[in-house]
């Protein structure tokens, strides 16, 4: 990017969803990313800082019960009158700034629940730069840790100018799949962080999901939300880039999770000289690698390694860290019954 090139960026924070992996730090009334981790803050209030440092404009895109939780400052709540998965969302988001600003702007999509250090600004624009020339549609690619089997991921086809080509979108895979596709060196995690230029997200969505731009149209032009809430949810991977014609990628100069599960919370806290991480008012002894998260000073915990132990108002937790992904049954059938 040329140091004279300015763009305006609508960065869309999009907010929802109930973390169940996060129970009892999250759950529905208090979603992941509003939960405060320790000194971090909340993944929230980290993502609108980077969104705001770039400039532009902050919005949230968020149901009635979550505008309390999204309302900070320099950031605008657009309410969706129902939560209709992330395809639907972006066309609002689109359709909002396309109003607001003219079709002349880039949207930057965000999930409000990851945790981001690095060249975060630097890999924005480069993917901005490069979905201009290539009058594109794009994505941030994550570089690969481990064969996750939790993410989806994106294949790279030639190289571009900073990045590449997409050639396809793949699903959460099996395990042997994906140590095939990171052996291959063509593949990187799908973020879930897209860069669209206005002028080419409309005419993409226009082509390949009609009812849900004139559905998000309808709201924003007319006030007519009736379209929106009978749209199916789709998500916006399925509904418009596994679809569109030009899609392109860069990967990422930072590094990314997702903090989908305790064991991603663990690995991103800074530990003790015991390896443990966590916070709160309980007493642990002759614990090692353990995520240790209290309410109670009348909470003792010893002899433990590498188990998550979390306690608030809403419940307890106690399960091995290599474990951790596997609690949404369990989580659910407990809160089912409440």
């Amino acid at each position: 990017m040329s140091a004279e090139k300015k763009r305006f960026f609508v960065c869309a924070v999009l907010a929802g969803g109930s973390g169940t992996r996060l129970w009892p730090l999250s759950t529905a009334t208090r979603p992941k990313p509003f939960v405060p981790l320790g000194d971090m803050g909340t993944l929230y209030e980290a993502t609108v800082s980077r969104a705001k440092a770039l400039g532009g404009e902050t919005v949230t895109v968020a149901g009635e019960p979550l505008r309390p939780l999204c309302e900070a400052p320099g950031v605008r709540v657009l309410l969706e009158p129902a939560r209709r998965n992330t395809a639907a969302a972006v066309a609002l988001a689109a359709c909002d700034a396309i109003k607001r600003h003219g079709d002349g702007a880039i949207l930057l999509v965000l999930p409000s629940d990851h945790a981001i250090e690095g060249d975060f600004s630097g890999t924005v624009n480069s993917l901005a730069g490069l979905c201009e020339s290539e009058g594109a549609l794009g994505v941030m690619g994550i570089e690969p840790s481990g064969p996750e089997t939790g993410y989806g991921y994106l294949e790279a086809a030639e190289p571009l100018e900073s990045g590449f080509r997409l050639a396809r979108f793949v699903e959460k895979p099996d395990r042997a799949k994906a140590e095939t596709m990171i052996a291959s060196g063509r593949f990187a995690w799908n973020s879930g962080m897209f860069v669209f230029p206005l002028v080419a997200l409309r005419e993409a969505m226009r082509r390949h999901c009609p009812e849900i731009w004139s559905a998000a149209e309808g709201v924003v032009l007319r006030g007519d939300d009736a379209a929106f809430r009978a749209l199916r949810p789709i998500s916006v991977d399925y509904a418009l880039m596994e679809k569109a014609e030009r899609t392109v990628m860069v990967r990422a100069r930072f590094s990314w999770s997702d903090v989908g599960n305790f064991a991603s919370l663990y690995a991103i806290l800074p530990k003790d000289a015991n390896g443990n991480a966590g916070w709160g008012p309980g007493r642990a002894e002759s614990c090692r690698n353990c995520l240790l998260i209290t309410s109670r000073k009348e909470t003792l915990l010893r002899g433990l390694d590498g188990i998550a132990f979390v306690e608030t108002g809403e419940g307890r937790l106690a399960v091995p860290l290599s474990q951790s992904e596997q609690i949404r049954e369990g989580v659910e059938a407990i809160t089912a019954k409440r």
